[in-house]
């Protein structure tokens, strides 16, 4: 096993390989300084392989002068109505400043090139700066479901042109943390883990760590079925309505996505930050929600409510966290659907960085 490298967590290397010993995690082959999100070796792959990042790079170079539009008072109104989704231009560019300040990260990460650097500081800062208070319930939801793509960019950058981090660290800790949903069932509480998880990291908060480690444990067993779907989730509609009404489930396969993205990428954290808990009885409760939902996005017409929903569902293909989770538990559904490509919610990059 690889020597883990510390970042700052409080933990002694004698209980860290205590841990280690009893099968609870494995060390990735380096940290990468700082980063919270990609190894040493991530890295060194994305370098060698400029094909693959290379409409990243144009990306970010198109996108190197977009500012972003940061709020004082951050109220985006409900996304469900009693007849569905309600559009919201503010909630939309927090999501995209964060995915923006994202991609600026990893192209700066990608290329040293700082320019990069300064865009996603410049993103980050901007909110930073500017967010006070965020009064409404919406308005917490997106920070839990928005906020870690701005804590991963952070990371990326924060060693670079000097970059003063003092006011993201009071958004974070100040007004980020105590709106997690952490505590709360269904999605809400896996996106609140992920959260905090990202947090913990970037601060170096080894009791936060913990606290979130354990309650991804929770999550795994109280919300994954022994066929491995998640009930809480499989029955939501798109409005009001949640688990009822006409539409029941239209949205349930997206909803499983929604709940297992924010999943797999707390538990990446813990792997980095030496918690692992790919290797545990509730990493392997992920593994089986993992193939159940990969066998529905591959036979779609096989989900539950495939039918009651006269053959449509929203959201099949929203799997692009698939790539890391077959890298731990590979299975052939899993490996079909990545292979057929068109692969959504990717705003964290999924398959440019781990298929």
């Amino acid at each position: 096993m690889a020597t883990i490298r510390s970042l700052n967590l409080a933990a002694s290397r004698v209980a860290v390989w205590s841990l280690a010993l009893a099968g609870l995690m494995c060390a990735p082959a380096a940290i990468a300084a700082s980063n919270i999100w990609l190894t040493d070796a991530d890295i060194g792959l994305l370098r060698s392989e400029p094909a693959r990042t290379a409409a990243l790079m144009q990306r970010c170079d198109k996108e190197i002068d977009t500012q972003a539009a940061p709020v004082a008072v951050f109220a985006p109104p409900a996304h469900y109505s009693k007849t569905g989704v309600v559009e919201n231009a503010m909630g939309k560019r927090f999501a995209s400043d964060g995915e923006l300040a994202y991609r600026a990260g990893l192209c700066y990460v990608v290329s040293q090139d700082t320019r990069y650097a300064r865009h996603a500081q410049a993103i980050i800062s901007a909110w930073a700066d500017t967010l006070q208070s965020v009064p409404s319930e919406q308005g917490a939801s997106d920070i839990n479901f928005d906020l870690p793509s701005y804590v991963i960019a952070a990371s990326m950058v924060r060693n670079v042109n000097g970059w003063n981090d003092a006011s993201f660290r009071r958004l974070i800790t100040r007004i980020a943390l105590p709106l997690s949903h952490s505590e709360r069932k269904n999605n809400h509480a896996n996106w609140g883990v992920f959260l905090n998880a990202s947090i913990a990291a970037y601060t170096g908060d080894a009791a936060l760590l913990a606290s979130s480690r354990t309650r991804w444990l929770e999550l795994m067993d109280s919300e994954v079925a022994p066929d491995g779907s998640l009930p809480l989730e499989i029955c939501r509609s798109d409005s009001t309505a949640y688990c009822s009404g006409d539409r029941k489930g239209i949205n349930g396969l997206s909803y499983t996505h929604y709940t297992l993205l924010p999943s797999t990428a707390a538990a990446h954290i813990f792997y980095l930050q030496g918690q692992a808990v790919w290797h545990t009885p509730q990493g392997n409760k992920l593994a089986a929600a993992y193939r159940q939902a990969a066998a529905w996005t591959l036979r779609p017409e096989t989900f539950p409510y495939f039918e009651s929903n006269s053959g449509h569902l929203n959201g099949v293909n929203n799997a692009a966290y698939f790539t890391l989770l077959q890298r731990q538990f590979p299975n052939a559904d899993g490996g079909q659907v990545i292979a057929n490509g068109k692969l959504w919610m990717n705003g964290l990059e999924w398959v440019v960085l781990f298929q």
